[in-house]
């Protein structure tokens, strides 16, 4: 928002958002998918806080567990977040006109409000986002020809069927259309009518018009190809560390094109090897055995190691819901945005290679579902992280791992452990990156492999490696062995990464390579 020139010596003030800083070192971001009240349409937006995101998605809403799942990430220690809202095509965006004056041939109405130098005769008035919420939306104005800046002023009030009314106070007259988009958060005006030829004249001192309200909004419901499409768009996002869809069982259509989702995100997950995707159990199973029963059918229909980079947590939430009144004061609702939030203020406070488990969950008051005890031990030893109700805690994450085939060895098992390396792959891209085009040689091989040395003994000294010495703990590799004649007339680079993170002692491979089309790929072996 640009500040008017000033008029008289002195100090001012103005109010200005601070600039984001976008780290893709950092894996406490989440990113989630889901429809919201309002909100752009096909774009991850980044938020900061529970505030921001009303600003900009508007309140909770019956129709959808996703703005919960945001309010129990915010609350459980989120900082950062990307939102896309899903909202397929065709949807409308409601709208209005609002009459400023009539006009009689060139000239305006005596009654209009000729003085006020308006750009339009009539505007256009429309909600900044489409969808059903801006239908029954109340728009007022009043008008004064000397305002408390000595010119032609007016008064906006926008009330809103949910959430707080908008006040836009002393726009100036005669440039509304950019006022209106630099302070407004719900509607944009544009010209309907342009003015009269012959503007000139005085009018009313004051006016108010009665409220216009907004019609015509539209939403359509979003099925599988619009759900992937949507985590497609959190998947580019380089600062998301963790992925989330929490109203994807509520998807309309089969169970097979849910799971189809579900594993478009673990795919995804693992193309980019730095992200996790933290996801629930099908809404309408909840017997242990059928738990254990998809998630097998799951593991068998993706690539061996692709359920490493799945997190599932048991069982729902019941939380606070304003919505629900007195008669329904709780709303049962998908964990996963209460443990992304745990994981996120985890992850700050010790950093992401200590497993996010044992940790309390915050703005939620119970669970939907109890297991006994031998499906409880069950559903922990198949790969489900459960969510308990502990005595003086309360609700409590219980369980680190992912849902990883524990018959094919512990290389992806513990959430610690993949989040460690995708702290390490960012990191290593980041170092590794600037080198993309160097001449290949000994002496590039020498520079890849102290860069990426500098990165592991960081990780050593924070203790999320094991070992007395830096020897014990990792290995890079990055000469002649790894890179023979052959490779280099590819113009590729490859450099092998041995890791021992902290307990239980394991040994995972990374192999960082730089092709002569400037690709740096980082993959696992």
């Amino acid at each position: 928002m640009v500040s008017p020139a000033p008029s008289l010596p002195g100090v001012r003030f103005e109010v200005r958002p601070p600039t984001t800083e976008v780290s893709p070192l950092r894996t406490d971001i989440a990113g989630f998918a889901g429809p919201t009240w309002r909100g752009p349409v096909g774009m991850a937006v980044r938020i900061e806080g529970w505030r921001q995101y009303q600003s900009l998605f508007g309140e909770l809403t019956e129709f959808a567990d996703t703005p919960y799942a945001l309010r129990g990430y915010f609350e459980n220690g989120g900082e950062v977040a990307y939102v896309v809202r899903l909202l397929p095509e065709p949807y409308a965006t409601a709208q209005g006109i609002w009459e400023v004056g009539k006009v009689n041939g060139n000239s305006w109405d005596p009654a209009a409000p000729a003085a006020g130098g308006f750009e339009a005769a009539s505007f256009k008035i429309e909600a900044t986002s489409p969808g059903i919420w801006a239908n029954g939306l109340a728009v007022s104005f009043a008008y004064r020809l000397r305002g408390p800046s000595r010119r032609p002023e007016v008064d906006i009030r926008v009330k809103q069927t949910r959430g707080p009314d908008e006040y836009l106070i002393g726009l100036p007259a005669d440039r509304l259309i950019e006022s209106v988009a630099d302070r407004s958060q719900l509607i944009r005006l544009s010209i309907a009518t342009p003015p009269p030829v012959n503007a000139a004249g005085a009018g009313p001192l004051a006016k108010v018009w009665p409220a216009f309200t907004l019609s015509g909004g539209g939403e359509s419901v979003a099925g599988l190809d619009h759900h992937v499409a949507a985590i497609e768009l959190l998947a580019i996002e380089r600062e998301v560390a963790l992925m989330a869809a929490p109203d994807l069982w509520a998807m309309p259509g089969s169970q097979q094109q849910r799971d189809h989702v579900l594993a478009s995100m673990i795919a995804f997950a693992e193309e980019k090897h730095d992200r996790q995707v933290i996801a629930e159990p099908p809404v309408d199973i909840g017997d242990a055995a059928e738990i254990l029963a998809w998630l097998g059918q799951q593991r068998a229909g993706l690539d061996e190691y692709f359920p490493r980079s799945l997190a599932l947590y048991h069982p729902r939430l019941w939380t606070p819901d304003p919505l629900g009144g007195v008669a329904q004061p709780l709303r049962d609702v998908s964990p996963v945005g209460h443990v992304a939030g745990v994981i996120s203020r985890l992850d700050r406070e010790r950093g992401p290679h200590h497993t996010p488990a044992n940790a309390s969950l915050f703005e939620a008051v119970d669970l939907v579902r109890r297991h006994e005890l031998p499906e409880l031990g069950a559903l922990a030893l198949g790969g489900v992280n459960l969510v308990r109700c502990s005595s003086g805690q309360g609700l409590v994450v219980w369980g680190g791992r992912t849902a990883f085939d524990t018959r094919l060895g512990n290389s992806g098992l513990f959430i610690a452990h993949r989040r460690l390396i995708h702290r390490l792959i960012r990191a290593i891209r980041r170092v590794a990156e600037p080198l993309v085009f160097e001449v290949n040689g000994p002496d590039l091989w020498l520079i890849i492999a102290r860069a990426i040395t500098s990165v592991l003994l960081e990780a050593w000294y924070a203790g999320a490696l094991k070992g007395d010495i830096p020897e014990q703990a990792f290995l890079v590799r990055c000469d002649e062995a790894t890179n023979p004649p052959e490779n280099e007339e590819l113009g590729q680079v490859l450099c092998e990464v041995y890791v021992a993170p902290a307990v239980p002692m394991e040994f995972i491979t990374l192999r960082v390579a730089i092709s002569r089309e400037g690709r740096l790929e980082a993959t696992e072996t």
